[in-house]
């Protein structure tokens, strides 16, 4: 019918539309028409079958492409396509046109027309048929007059594999790179998370990994025709691993010792060796570690030594762990106990050849642990003082018993109470007043 218009479909059936069976009158629908060869005899969809790729997809006249399918055994034609151009009831450009082939396990070697004057250059629907005639659906190819430019192949030749390193080791790179068309004209390498970052060179040789992570590397190649391969990759794995130390304080006298582990965790595939220092140590005191390093996982001791001249406070020790370019810290605290000491009362009154009694107090701070010995100075002449005790052990008291006679010269007298503890010493301030 005139402005009607048919297509054959790439699954075979048939597109039917418009058409004006008369003037002014216009056919708006669209019909699609399964043909009989899409069914069995009892009207039931026939076993289609079915290609799986085509490869490759573009090729010239007379050259051979592999046809992949299932069926392969079963196949007696394949033929191509023309899409249609269609107008006025008209197509000026359908053609179908059979090939040769030879059949393979799951695939068919099929030898493309020989020229323009058989199939035009373009593309076309090829289809299978099997031995009822029920056709596949189609997979587009290109005939081309010549043959189009095929991509190249990047092949990565080492590593061999995907690999784990340890922060700051390297991974040597290198690769090939083919063409069945052509030659290889450049390559480019990309190393995210590596040193250096990127090559232009087939073998670029060792690239170094500093930072814990998981990386891909990739390679690929460009031709004389300037198509550029599909990039072929590496996973590069750098593990970390972690620390921690506990407890989280230790508390010491001056002149004492302590001691932190410190433990190591390595992550998959994380086999490093893992040196330890600290830093915060406040002055007088010294440490060491025993081991000084661990491989892959582990722990070790921190011992920690004060002197007497280790000043009292909290410190705070941050102990980190190496391994090549990577470290962790983990930090905690060193306190130093000290004491403090104080009188009562402020001040005592005595007439000559009396005694003035004071209470002395020790106080301990938080870890101190020692013994305080006791001393006055600043007594008056034929004044003597006493301790009881003449001692005190980490905290306490002791009565201070000063002493006068008669030849003793009234007036007030400023009395220093002294602390000791090793380097440790205090003093607090007292009054005796001899009337």
């Amino acid at each position: 019918m005139y402005h009607s218009g048919s297509l054959l479909l790439p699954d075979a059936t048939v597109m039917l539309t418009g058409g004006n069976p008369t003037r002014g009158s216009y056919e708006q629908r669209t019909e699609i028409y399964s043909p009989p060869y899409l069914f069995n005899g009892d009207g039931s969809p026939a076993v289609r079958p079915v290609i799986t790729d085509v490869s490759p997809k573009a090729f010239s006249y007379g050259s051979t492409f592999q046809v992949y399918t299932p069926d392969a055994a079963n196949i007696t034609s394949v033929v191509f396509v023309h899409p249609g151009s269609q107008t006025h009831a008209f197509d000026m450009d359908q053609r179908l046109v059979g090939t040769s082939f030879t059949t393979g396990s799951g695939v068919l070697t099929v030898t493309a027309p020989p020229n323009g004057n058989i199939a035009p250059a373009g593309y076309y629907m090829l289809f299978a048929l099997n031995a009822a005639g029920v056709p596949s659906v189609a997979t587009f190819v290109h005939l081309a007059a010549s043959a189009p430019n095929q991509p190249p192949t990047a092949t990565i030749t080492s590593p061999a594999s995907n690999v784990t390193v340890n922060p700051g080791q390297a991974v040597s790179f290198a690769g090939t790179g083919s063409d069945p068309d052509g030659t290889i004209a450049s390559y480019s390498w990309t190393f995210p998370g590596g040193t250096p970052a990127s090559s232009a060179l087939a073998n670029p040789g060792n690239v170094t990994y500093n930072t814990p992570g998981t990386y891909v590397a990739s390679f690929k190649v460009t031709d004389n025709g300037g198509l550029t391969s599909a990039a072929a990759t590496r996973t590069i794995t750098v593990p970390d691993f972690s620390l921690s130390a506990s407890p989280s304080s230790q508390t010491v006298s001056p002149g004492a010792s302590t001691s932190y582990t410190a433990t190591v965790t390595g992550g998959s595939g994380f086999t490093g060796t893992v040196s330890f220092s600290v830093t915060g140590l406040p002055s007088g005191a010294t440490a060491t570690f025993n081991p000084t390093s661990v491989s892959g996982s582990g722990s070790t001791t921190l011992s920690v030594s004060t002197s007497g001249t280790t000043p009292a406070g909290n410190y705070t020790l941050a102990i980190t762990a190496t391994s090549g370019p990577a470290s962790h810290t983990a930090n905690v605290t060193l306190s130093v106990g000290d004491f403090s000491i104080s009188a009562s009362p402020a001040s005592g009154t005595v007439t000559r050849g009396g005694n003035a009694s004071y209470t002395v107090t020790i106080a301990g701070g938080t870890g101190f642990t020692g013994t305080v010995t006791l001393s006055a100075s600043g007594l008056p002449k034929f004044a003597n003082a006493k301790f009881n005790p003449v001692s005190v052990v980490n905290s306490g008291t002791s009565v201070l018993t000063v002493n006068t006679n008669r030849n003793v010269a009234p007036g007030s007298y400023l009395l220093i109470v002294t602390g000791t503890s090793g380097n440790r010493v205090h003093s607090t301030s007292i009054t005796l007043v001899v009337q």
